[in-house]
Formats: structure tokens, C-alpha cells, sequence
């Protein structure tokens, strides 16, 4: 298997930009990352909505009380909706959190407090997902547009919204990099 060499354009790119403008390049490159983890989770989410529909999934008892809240749109039953937002959320954040671990942020904190910080961030987004994604759904269906395009654009756009949530959280409390620590006296060279 060959090894990847150092010195390809990308890697160039990655230095100069991390030694000019390091949280801008991050950004950029979270953004990038975003937008190849937004591909399987859009994929996953439309695949999702036409499974449970073709399933027949019916509306559930837990989210009995939403019904009151979201109205249902003519073709999808709630449950298929909030199921499909559900998984896919979960889907393109893992892959997110994986490709952004140490490609974007080069995060050497605790991988196991990391990973359980990213988990209880990602919970809070897939419900976040879950109540709102209905909502901004009903209001892009009021376009009047096939159901499936009024789909794909609402689950867009609750992506965008994950992500200016996301971003800061990400950044700074899951993918920290460790201080360097003061060097101790018997390393100091006194020639220096």
C-alpha cells in the first residue's frame, strides 16, 4: 500500500494556510468537511423518507403531542419525517466527527471526553433536527413545489442551521488541542 506523500499540493496548501491565517483555514476546511458529510446525510435522509413511506410507517404514540404542533403534510405521516431527520443527523455527524478529529482541527485532547462531548452535542442537534425539521418542512411545502424537492430543500436548509450551532461547539470544547505545557528548567538551553 503506498503512503501518501508530504509534499502534495494539499499538504502545501494546508501550511501556508495554517501558518498565515490558521481560523480562517479551519473554518474553510470545516466547511469543506461539512459539505462531504452533508452528501451522505442528504442521501440518507431521502432514502429514509421514501423507505418508511414505502414501509407504510405510521405515525407513533411518542410523538402524539407534535401532531398538535406540526401539522401533517399530505404525503408524509410525521413520524416518517422526524425518523428520517433523526437517522440521517446521526449519520453525516459521525462521519463529520471523524473526518474533522484531525484533518481540520489536528485535535489531540482526550479522544474518549471528546467523543462523549460530540455524542451529547449531536443528541441535543438530532432533537433540535427532529422538532424544527418539520416546521421549516411545512414552510418550504407552502411553496407548492413536488414533495420531494420541498423535502430535500427543508432538510438543507435545518443543515445550515446545525451548522452555525455547531461550529463553536466543535471548535472549541470537542476538538481542542492540547496546550503546549512550559518547558520545564532543565530544558531551557541557556545559549537560547
Amino acid at each position: 500500500m503506498s503512503e501518501t506523500p508530504k509534499n502534495n499540493a494539499w499538504n502545501q496548501l494546508d501550511e501556508k494556510m495554517d501558518a498565515k491565517h490558521p481560523e480562517i483555514w479551519k473554518i474553510i476546511k470545516w466547511m469543506i468537511v461539512g459539505f462531504i458529510a452533508n452528501v451522505p446525510e442528504l442521501a440518507v435522509y431521502m432514502l429514509c423518507l421514501d423507505g418508511f413511506q414505502k414501509a407504510g410507517v405510521q405515525n407513533l404514540s411518542i410523538f402524539g403531542f407534535m401532531e398538535k404542533i406540526v401539522p401533517q403534510k399530505e404525503g408524509y405521516f410525521l413520524a416518517t419525517v422526524i425518523y428520517a431527520y433523526m437517522i440521517s443527523t446521526a449519520v453525516g455527524y459521525t462521519v463529520a466527527f471523524i473526518l474533522n478529529r484531525k484533518a481540520t482541527f489536528h485535535a489531540d485532547a482526550n479522544l474518549a471526553l471528546s467523543t462523549f462531548f460530540y455524542v451529547l452535542m449531536v443528541c441535543g442537534i438530532i432533537y433540535v433536527n427532529g422538532v424544527t425539521g418539520p416546521f421549516i418542512s411545512n414552510l418550504v411545502g407552502m411553496l407548492n413545489m413536488p414533495v420531494n424537492l420541498s423535502e430535500g430543500i427543508s432538510k438543507f436548509l435545518s443543515m445550515m442551521l446545525a451548522g452555525v450551532l455547531t461550529y463553536p461547539i466543535t471548535r472549541f470544547v470537542i476538538h481542542r488541542k492540547k496546550k503546549a505545557s512550559p518547558a520545564e528548567p532543565s530544558e531551557v538551553n541557556p545559549d537560547a
